[in-house]
Parts: C-alpha cells; sequence; structure tokens
C-alpha cells in the first residue's frame, strides 16, 4: 500500500491512516536510527581513568553539516492527527526524553537512496519511546516531531545549526526545501492524513 503514489489524485473526503504503534527497542528501531537507552552503546572504549567504576561506550556516529547544536524542548498533547514530516540528510539527529515520561516518535524509513521524496507509509510506524530513552535516526529517516502521550515531556535534541536557522527562517508552517530541511505537508500532498491511534 502506498499511499504516497495517490498524489495528483481528487478525493471528495481526505483518507485517514491510522500510523501503527509500537514499542521502541534496538531492534524495533533498527531500520530506522539506533536506540538509546539504559545500556552502554559498543562497550568497551578504552578510557582508563575510571577502571571499575565506568563502562565507557563507542562514540555515536552523530554526523552534521556545519555547526552542531543542542537544545531542549518542551512538548505537550497535540492533535493526533499529523501534517509535517521531514528528513535531513546530511544529519543523524538526536531525540532523548529527560525525565520520568514516556513519548511518542513516528518515523518512516530512509528512502533518499531509491530517488523517493514522500515518505512510504508502509514503513511508517509511531514508537513509543520509554521514559529516559530516545534515538539517533539515520541520516533521511522521515520524521515528524516527537509527541507527548498524556503528560507534558521534555526532549534533549542534538541538531545542527543549519536545520534549526532553516525552521526558524520561515513565516509560519509551510514546506521547506534549504538548509538540510525537507518538510513537506502529507495531507495536502497525498490526500492522506495519518493518525497517532492515542
Amino acid at each position: 500500500m502506498r499511499f504516497p503514489d495517490m498524489v495528483g489524485c481528487f478525493l471528495r473526503e481526505e483518507a485517514v491512516f491510522d500510523v501503527p504503534m509500537c514499542d521502541a527497542t534496538p531492534e524495533s528501531t533498527r531500520d530506522y536510527g539506533i536506540f538509546i537507552g539504559e545500556d552502554v552503546l559498543q562497550a568497551g572504549l578504552g578510557i582508563p581513568f575510571y577502571a571499575g567504576s565506568v563502562e565507557e561506550g563507542q562514540n555515536l556516529d552523530f554526523r552534521y553539516h556545519g555547526q552542531a547544536v543542542v537544545r531542549t524542548a518542551r512538548i505537550s498533547h497535540r492533535d493526533p492527527h499529523l501534517t509535517w514530516f521531514e528528513r535531513h540528510l546530511r544529519m543523524t539527529q538526536i531525540f532523548l526524553g529527560l525525565g520520568s515520561v514516556p513519548f511518542v516518535m513516528v518515523l518512516a524509513r530512509p528512502n533518499h537512496e531509491e530517488g523517493r521524496d514522500l515518505p512510504d507509509f508502509e514503513t511508517l510506524t509511531a514508537f513509543r519511546m520509554p521514559p529516559g530513552t530516545g534515538i539517533m535516526i539515520h541520516a533521511g529517516t522521515w520524521h515528524d516531531f516527537p509527541m507527548a502521550i498524556d503528560r507534558p515531556v521534555t526532549v534533549f535534541t542534538a541538531n545542527s545549526a543549519e536545520v534549526v536557522e532553516a525552521l526558524c527562517a520561515v513565516d509560519g508552517p509551510q514546506e521547506i526545501d534549504q538548509g538540510d530541511v525537507y518538510k513537506i505537508n502529507i495531507p495536502e500532498r497525498t490526500g492522506v492524513t495519518p493518525r497517532v491511534p492515542f
């Protein structure tokens, strides 16, 4: 099923697609990014100063173009109908939940190497991120901004200055194709509105 192939069709009523929801784990998120949780990723980095008390993990492959930026965002519950999806080809963005509240990341697998400019709905998944966990998404992974489930959640993000600047430079919500941001309006382009089944 590829709803994005419906571009150009005229529909009297907008279709709604219920995004499948699942728990985020290292296995379930593998095609979308690297799950970040309590387990040390690639343990064994040879830093000798705190042997026996610190288990060092290898560096994550966080990539960005230009200047890296880190920030936090406080996210409250919003409408489960999704409008905007974006991807970044020069960055592996990080979203990490802080505190004791879970959140949702809606992701679709990267498809830019196949020449696709819309997310494949068959790979669209709403991942329930346990409290205190996160994900470093692969370059090209389609995503919406994190969503609160029922309580506000603060999310730490690692990003690039060019992405933040491009998002801040627009006058109101609109599609963007600049500064490593390709952000599109899914219902307008496909006639289908993804919905997270909270």
